[in-house]
């Protein structure tokens, strides 16, 4: 199959569909675990999305299955690999969508325009502290969405 793709690349010729899965396919049942993250580091072997969600479902939940899995998680472009992570159903998987989620909410709150309006009430003379400690907890609280 190498020795295809490098003849087809030579030719400057189009590689038909799903090439690249099969590939892959033939990679990840013939070559040992460190030779085939090298192959797809060097651009040997190419992770396309179908070949990702393929070996997710085919491949069961054994320990070396779950190296696999992860190393190939890893090495997967970050596009795919959003899409990819919606299918696998694994604690690291789930703690990846957690940061993801709060990543994307801090940010939205952190572009949003906020008004700052019991500012003024810092700059007076006479404050009631608690009354502002009181309002500045609301506010924080109305932010959150809590």
């Amino acid at each position: 199959m190498s020795r295809i793709l490098e003849a087809v690349n030579g030719m400057c010729m189009p590689l038909p569909p799903g090439f690249h899965t099969l590939h892959i396919g033939l990679g990840v049942r013939c070559l040992p675990l460190h030779t085939l993250l090298h192959y797809i580091d060097n651009g040997v072997l190419q992770l396309t999305e179908t070949c990702a969600i393929k070996l997710l479902k085919d491949l069961d939940n054994t320990e070396k299955n779950e190296k696999l899995k992860f190393s190939i998680f890893t090495r997967l472009p970050e596009a795919i690999g959003h899409k990819v992570s919606q299918l696998w159903n694994h604690p690291v998987n789930s703690n990846f969508i957690a940061r993801n989620s709060v990543k994307l909410l801090l940010d939205k709150l952190r572009n949003r325009q906020v008004r700052v309006w019991w500012w003024q009430l810092l700059e007076e003379d006479n404050v009631n502290a608690k009354f502002v400690e009181e309002t500045a907890l609301k506010h924080t609280m109305m932010l959150l969405g809590l």
